[in-house]
């Protein structure tokens, strides 16, 4: 997702607008970690004398896991993201600590991706949920209760296995008390 932004760059103040579709997937991504697809890119690239400010709005969709079914499903994002891009951003920030993130640019061209990516991940819920009522999984057996339900007993809801043990501990030794051990 590359824009090739050589005609305004020596021009402060002009600008252009551009369209880009791409993959914004990192190359370095373990495979079985989210999956990102296309992505369409909408925005306006401005130069800046030194390098060139982006304003863009992107939409796609993600591929999470729910939080509560661990099964997979697909969000549509939209994104609204802003960025400067410099030949050399390390010296740029050192000189002027930026509000907005600043990108490489390199040969005059900008690399949408990076950006992007970013702000996709600054925008992903914290539990992703497949749907406001995922009734989850079965304590007892594991299964997705969203499938139907799976006949396990339920009946003591709210205590886990730790618990369980913790209070077969605690009887134990309230037992070992009432029969004179300590």
């Amino acid at each position: 997702m590359k824009i090739d932004v050589t005609e305004i760059l020596k021009t402060p103040g002009a600008g252009m607008s551009f369209e880009v579709e791409g993959d914004v997937r990192s190359p370095e991504e373990p495979e079985g970690s989210q999956v990102m697809g296309a992505f369409v890119v909408r925005g306006v690239a401005t130069s800046i004398g030194i390098g060139v400010y982006v304003d863009a709005h992107a939409t796609g969709t993600v591929e999470l896991t729910c939080s509560r079914c661990l099964g997979s499903f697909t969000k549509k994002m939209e994104l609204d993201s802003e960025a400067e891009f410099f030949e050399n951003p390390d010296e740029r920030l050192k000189e002027d600590p930026q509000e907005v993130e600043v990108f490489p640019l390199k040969n005059g061209v900008c690399d949408l991706s990076e950006m992007v990516r970013h702000e996709i991940l600054l925008n992903l819920p914290m539990k992703p949920l497949c749907s406001h009522d995922c009734k989850g999984l079965c304590p007892v057996c594991g299964a997705n209760l969203n499938e139907g339900d799976c006949g396990c007993d339920r009946s003591d809801s709210g205590v886990t296995v730790f618990g369980r043990k913790l209070l077969s501990a605690l009887n134990e030794s309230e037992r070992g008390k009432k029969n004179g051990r300590s």
